[in-house]
């Protein structure tokens, strides 16, 4: 049987309409999961919520560091082995847990385990979009399991793109340690730490199921970093890191064109 040692952290933000919706998808998990919500913006709606549904609620004594510190304070609130960083915005599917346990016990060595996804758009849930493929081709190495330790497959899955979900990531706490994200990105923090990761020692688990749901909206925090360029500066920033500035630029090339895209499949 498998014992609590996965905890569901909320970061949550503001008043979203649909924090809720997520918060209930957590509950439905097939086994018992530790939830909590922290914050960084504590208002009664925040506060509401949790005594509804009877999760533990943290606010975060040093707001205004940023999304890399309030990630950092819901993880430092847990105190299992394991924490996902759950978005407020995304659904997780009935299974994710129960995977991701199961995976982490048949490889306890593990630094994190992701899953596939789906995106959630106009209350549809859709998995078969191109950019959704594109990634899950970019991952191909992964479908060999021994691969998952070795660190040049890592760092390649990771040089043409981020093709590993944050919201679908769970971490071995055990293995990583103190979880610090990198405070210089506000979108790209999640592949900064996975390509940092991808250099230790340890695996990445890859659950190919679709577990979760990435919701798509004009008023998520994506969105509005297409739109204000920040995404595109942190990119190029990655991309830099892993190629050198001439690869990088041709790279970007193409991810403008991605951009355009991901705005118009709203």
């Amino acid at each position: 049987m498998l014992k609590n040692e996965l905890t569901m952290a909320i970061c949550a933000y503001k008043e979203s309409e649909y924090l809720e919706e997520a918060l209930q998808s957590l509950l439905r998990q097939t086994i018992p999961v530790k939830i909590l919500l922290a914050t960084s913006t504590p208002s009664s709606f925040l506060k509401c919520i949790s005594d509804k549904y009877g999760v533990e609620y943290f606010v975060n004594p040093h707001p205004n560091g940023g999304i890399a510190a309030d990630w950092e304070f819901a993880v430092s609130c847990a105190k299992t082995q394991y924490v996902t960083i759950a978005h407020q915005d995304d659904i997780y599917f009935p299974e994710y847990a129960q995977k991701v346990l199961q995976a982490f016990q048949k490889h306890p060595n593990s630094l994190i385990a992701f899953t596939d996804y789906c995106d959630l758009a106009n209350g549809q849930y859709l998995g078969n979009r191109g950019y959704l493929w594109i990634k899950r081709f970019l991952l191909w190495p992964f479908y060999i399991k021994c691969t998952w330790k070795w660190k040049a497959v890592k760092k390649l899955i990771l040089s043409f793109g981020n093709s590993i979900c944050c919201p679908s990531v769970s971490y071995n706490l055990d293995k990583i340690g103190e979880l610090k994200f990198d405070r210089n990105y506000s979108v790209n923090l999640d592949w900064a730490k996975w390509v940092e990761l991808a250099r230790r020692d340890g695996s990445f688990i890859y659950l190919r199921k679709r577990l979760m749901a990435h919701r798509i909206d004009e008023s998520t925090e994506t969105s509005a970093a297409i739109h204000d360029n920040r995404r595109y500066n942190e990119d190029l920033n990655i991309f830099v890191g892993i190629w050198g500035k001439s690869i990088a630029n041709l790279l970007m090339k193409f991810y403008k064109k991605s951009y355009k895209m991901a705005e118009s499949i709203k």
